[in-house]
């Protein structure tokens, strides 16, 4: 069973005995490009970790899933990686029993500075769970993978949806959203290149960034879902997509 933990950008994975939360798109170390930017914010990644235990309590959830962008820094790993990245996982790994990230497209490097008891997994995304009731996780910068595909329950992050609103005196202020939508199975394997037998419909569900200080594209202003491969694919039902605040407010 996969369910929304309510006001949070997080998931609950449940299987018989066990309980995996999920979370994307940490970005830690923004606090030091947001300092060249002239704000100086404490550090937020402690905030993040208070939020985790939080959740992990309220839940009983024992694993911990990180989809992607684990980092802010795209590309090489930096001097502030160093410091809150292995102090991120090792406070992880101190809460749950086992601890697992799958990269994003800013997780370059990323096994250099992760504690040898993180499980990475490709890029492409892992499966969770067994038989019926497994689901596919990956960022979503990438194709999934075959097997990911398959469990027709396809959990992604990267998009960084947000949803804007004005008030009557005209302020706009955006707020981050779930998305989730049909896609077609044998359409999404054959953008991403599979060779497969397999028919009929999965389920997308496209993540809010744990991290509430990146910005993203509100979706209703652009009317655009095409961000990244699986959302660029004719494979996604966009038109019936469910769109809903952390809140739960459906706002499509």
């Amino acid at each position: 069973m996969l369910r929304i933990v309510p006001g949070e950008a997080a998931l609950v994975f449940s299987t018989a005995g066990s309980s995996t939360l999920l979370i994307s798109d940490l970005h830690l170390g923004l606090e030091k490009e947001m300092a060249k930017k002239g704000f100086r914010l404490p550090a937020y990644s402690v905030r993040m970790v208070e939020r985790v235990k939080r959740i992990a309590e309220s839940c009983g959830a024992r694993r911990l899933a990180v989809l992607g962008d684990v980092k802010h820094t795209v590309g090489k790993v930096e001097d502030i990686d160093w410091g809150v990245i292995p102090w991120f996982f090792d406070t992880m790994l101190d809460l749950f029993e086992a601890v697992e990230v799958v990269p994003g497209n800013h997780d370059g490097s990323i096994k250099t500075v992760l504690p040898q008891r993180v499980v990475l997994h490709p890029s492409q995304g892992a499966v969770l769970g067994k038989g019926k009731g497994r689901i596919g996780v990956a960022h979503g910068h990438a194709w999934p993978s075959e097997e990911a595909i398959a469990t027709r329950n396809l959990v992604i992050g990267h998009s960084h949806f947000t949803y804007e609103m004005k008030d009557a005196l005209g302020s706009r202020t955006r707020e981050a959203v779930w998305v989730t939508a049909d896609y077609d199975v044998a359409e999404l394997m054959e953008g991403a290149g599979f060779r497969s037998k397999l028919a009929g419909k999965g389920r997308l569900t496209v993540m809010p960034p744990f991290n509430r200080l990146v910005g993203g594209q509100p979706i209703n202003r652009s009317r655009s879902f095409q961000f990244g491969p699986v959302l660029s694919s004719r494979s996604v039902s966009l038109e019936d997509a469910d769109i809903f605040l952390t809140d739960g407010t459906r706002v499509e």
